[in-house]
């Protein structure tokens, strides 16, 4: 019936629709008087978290189309055993990059270089665990320690040498880096394990019927991928289904106006 604000403001409404993700929506949003909510909660040993990640980003001293950046994303694997690869890494961080995803969101922005001429952005991403991070994770963002910045250093360096390795021509562009981990994740997105799509994509998962629109609580709904499948655009579609829910009418029509 109503959205209570941290500084007591009370948002009353007919309607609630929740976009943060059905773990967090459950597990932090509600009052535990709510009588519905551990029947609820018990959906929710369906599934289970993605893993976390880490971002490097990386700011570049040139432009796109000089550097010869393309607007395509790079998936680079370090075998054909990809899970093989990704339980030796998760078990063993010294161990080789299972998988590194690079893209270059400057090159996919028509309008950047008429704004930031002569420069171009690249971000890397890869797999991590929330437990090889859980000795800062009682200090706060940007105040975590000359250990975890090193730590940072360390692994940024690892996921450079891979994109070196890959984007040719780069070596002696990079102007500014920084590392983003599932701490940051947690401080900035609030996943609470510093996760990084949510809830894990799983034959398991997609055969939970509770995961829609409607939640099993009264005037409570859910959008975002969760209720769909992962990425930017399921996101968006998960919108269009939310609004048809809560609008008792089919909005699938205004994609093909």
């Amino acid at each position: 019936i109503a959205v209570v604000m941290e500084n007591g403001d009370v948002i009353e409404s007919k309607k609630i629709i929740s976009s943060i993700g059905v773990v967090n929506t459950l597990n932090n949003l509600l009052d535990n008087n709510n009588s519905f909510l551990s029947k609820a909660r018990c959906d929710l040993d369906g599934v289970q978290q993605t893993k976390s990640y880490v971002c490097l980003h990386v700011g570049l001293n040139g432009s796109a189309k000089d550097l010869g950046l393309e607007n395509t994303n790079l998936w680079v694997y370090s075998n054909y055993d990809h899970d093989k690869s990704v339980k030796r890494y998760l078990n063993d961080k010294e161990t080789e990059l299972p998988l590194v995803y690079i893209s270059f969101p400057s090159a996919k922005d028509d309008s950047w270089g008429k704004k930031h001429p002569n420069s171009a952005t690249m971000e890397a991403i890869t797999l991590s665990r929330w437990k090889w991070y859980e000795n800062w994770e009682k200090l706060k963002w940007k105040k975590r320690g000359v250990d975890y910045e090193v730590e940072k250093e360390k692994l940024s360096n690892k996921i450079m040498n891979v994109a070196f390795n890959h984007v040719v021509g780069i070596e002696n562009a990079v102007d500014y880096q920084e590392l983003s981990t599932p701490l940051t994740v947690k401080d900035l997105a609030n996943y609470q394990k510093g996760e990084m799509y949510g809830i894990d994509h799983s034959p398991k998962r997609f055969r939970q019927s509770w995961l829609k629109p409607q939640s099993k609580i009264k005037n409570l709904y859910f959008t975002g991928q969760d209720i769909t499948t992962v990425g930017v655009s399921s996101a968006l579609f998960s919108g269009l289904l939310t609004a048809s829910v809560v609008l008792k009418e089919n909005l699938s029509n205004l994609i093909k106006k």
